[in-house]
């Protein structure tokens, strides 16, 4: 069975998470490409959806596998492919369709900002208009890990922003979106960032378990609405 959709992993540790659960959920087939490991980025075709996931590249490295995967996403936006982007999937978006991508001006690690308050995503007036954001809280708390933000065209909108991070969740063109947020995150990944990433191994690991508890039905939840609106979106999900 072909898949249905197809998650792109820029890192192979940075999994779907709790968006391949909601799929397998929904009994809908997906696959999933690693261009860490060396897969090539996949033909997708009408009736198939693409979520590119995250990673510690930069959309600005002029690497041949940043170069061919930006390329990669501007023959699926051309061809009106639905696309979900997370953290640097976001950024390869924006980028790929004419946006900008700059350093932040804080470093967003993990749950909470520098002054202590939770990360949270705020709709905007046209958030609570998208279908996208159909159904989340007005504000939701969210997993951060990324020092880099993107800059819009007047063709894109920003749905949901942030205090320390302004462009939050975006929709880039029709059908076409992304997440700075880690909405996808579980306990798994969870646990594997925290031994494998160099920002967080520098910050107390029981804070930020102790927050992952607190903070993980809310977390889910939101997770669980947001791809399946865009699903939905996509015509995979009725």
């Amino acid at each position: 069975m072909s898949p249905k959709v197809w998650f792109i992993k820029n890192r192979t540790h940075e999994a779907a998470g709790l968006f391949s659960s909601f799929a397998e959920q929904e009994k809908i087939p997906y696959a999933i490409a690693d261009l860490h490991k060396g897969d090539k980025f996949p033909e997708v075709t009408q009736g198939q959806a693409l979520v590119i996931l995250g990673g510690p590249d930069s959309a600005q490295d002029a690497t041949p596998k940043i170069l061919d995967e930006l390329e990669a996403l501007r023959k699926c936006m051309r061809e009106e492919i639905p696309c979900l982007g997370v953290c640097l999937g976001l950024q390869l978006l924006v980028k790929a369709a004419g946006g900008t991508v700059f350093r932040n001006r804080v470093k967003e690690i993990g749950f909470r900002e520098p002054s202590g308050e939770w990360f949270e995503i705020e709709k905007t007036p046209e958030g609570r208009k998208d279908p996208l954001l159909d159904g989340t809280q007005d504000r939701c708390k969210v997993f951060q890990l990324h020092g880099e933000t993107v800059g819009l065209v007047s063709s894109m909108a920003c749905l949901g922003r942030g205090r320390t991070c302004e462009n939050q969740v975006v929709r880039i063109q029709d059908r076409v979106y992304g997440i700075q947020g880690h909405v996808e995150l579980n306990e798994r990944m969870f646990e594997d960032w925290l031994a494998a990433d160099e920002d967080l191994r520098r910050m107390n690991r029981e804070d930020l378990r102790h927050d992952f508890t607190a903070a993980r039905r809310e977390l889910e939840q939101s997770s669980e609405i947001l791809f399946k609106n865009f699903l939905r979106i996509s015509g995979i999900l009725r």
